[in-house]
């Protein structure tokens, strides 16, 4: 049995066990779903009678169902499967494909979860076309927008994912960092001056919080704004409600950096996650908090111990400087014989 270029005759010919290979080689779906092929008999002449709606009624989820019926029209045409979307693509999970129709697309978060619940992941979206998302009760705007955003994945060696948030990120980091800076060129009032060098050393929290919040599923994204909106162990007031709405990881993460500062910005993130009863999180957010209070103190140390070194250097010098005046007011100076003779008045006798 060939792999890749069977004829569609050959298919009838196939066993149940042949087809159950086919399935985990070649289209390479999960073993159970394979292994209900194998449970309800499917063998190559049901197989070839199948349909896509055939295939949905036996597996139940659009995503496994969508793909198999891509690599089976294209096996009864003899033809074989050549990917147009880098590995990077085809490997998402459902949930990096959530993300990506969320933050790339822009598409309405409950339909977003709808692909997630059907098993969507990388390799079965890039089978699917525009029946195949109006199937999943999407209207035509929105899957002509997939389609086009699909299409700009073809053939690129890079993450669309992941590169595309990481670089808004890092323009958005940009962006406060620039506004921060032109604060602290504002000369500050008596009761703000700074009284240590640790306040310049302050690192952006919102990174780390970005990374944590992209560990929690969609639900519990909705749970950590539900909890930050009634959060009240501040001496601030609960974010507003208007402020959270329609708020990805990375507007949350700056959201909160920049309503509780960069000091209680963490601890804010940690008691929200303990009250969600996120216990992993919170401890790998407070393991990261603690590495970054022992990266400031010892910014701190260092700053003054080259303080206190260039101050131990200019009082050395000073020092230096003030023996060598008093060494040089002590001098005595003694004559020769010979020129103190020549400095006595000469007094001739007659």
């Amino acid at each position: 049995m060939s792999e890749s270029t069977t004829e569609a005759t050959e298919i009838k010919t196939w066993t149940k066990e042949d087809v159950h290979h086919w399935l985990l080689t070649e289209v390479k779906v999960h073993q159970t779903c394979a292994d209900t092929f194998i449970e309800e008999e499917v063998s190559g002449e049901v197989l070839d009678d199948f349909e896509k709606a055939d295939i949905l009624d036996l597996i139940k989820k659009h995503g496994p169902a969508v793909k198999i019926s891509f690599y089976l029209e294209r096996l009864k045409e003899g033809s074989q499967h050549e990917s147009q979307f880098s590995a990077d693509v085809e490997n998402w999970t459902k949930e990096q494909v959530t993300q990506w129709l969320l933050q790339r697309v822009k598409v309405d978060g409950k339909k977003a979860e709808r692909f997630q619940e059907e098993d969507v992941s990388g390799d079965c979206l890039v089978c699917f076309r525009k029946q195949d998302f109006l199937d999943l009760e999407l209207k035509k705007g929105p899957a002509v927008k997939i389609l086009k955003e699909l299409g700009r994945l073809k053939n690129k060696e890079l993450h669309p994912v992941r590169r595309s948030f990481r670089w808004s990120f890092r323009t958005k980091n940009k962006q406060e960092n620039k506004k921060t800076n032109m604060a602290q060129e504002k000369p500050p009032e008596k009761d703000e001056l700074p009284t240590s060098r640790e306040t310049k050393r302050k690192e952006n929290p919102a990174p780390l919080i970005k990374n944590i919040l992209d560990k929690l599923s969609i639900n519990d994204v909705k749970s950590f704004l539900f909890e930050l909106k009634h959060y009240t162990d501040s001496e601030y007031k609960p974010i507003p409600l208007s402020k959270l709405e329609g708020k990805d990881a990375i507007d949350i993460a700056m959201l909160v950096t920049d309503y509780y500062g960069c000091d209680k910005a963490l601890c804010v993130t940690r008691d929200v996650l303990q009250n969600m009863n996120q216990r992993e999180l919170v401890s790998q957010l407070q393991s990261h908090m603690g590495q970054m209070k022992l990266h400031q103190k010892y910014c701190v140390d260092e700053d003054t111990v080259k303080s206190d070194s260039s101050f131990c250097s200019r009082s050395k010098h000073q020092e230096r400087e003030e023996k060598n005046v008093s060494c040089f007011m002590d001098v005595k100076i003694t004559l020769p014989s010979c020129m103190a003779a020549r400095q006595e008045p000469h007094n001739p006798s007659y």
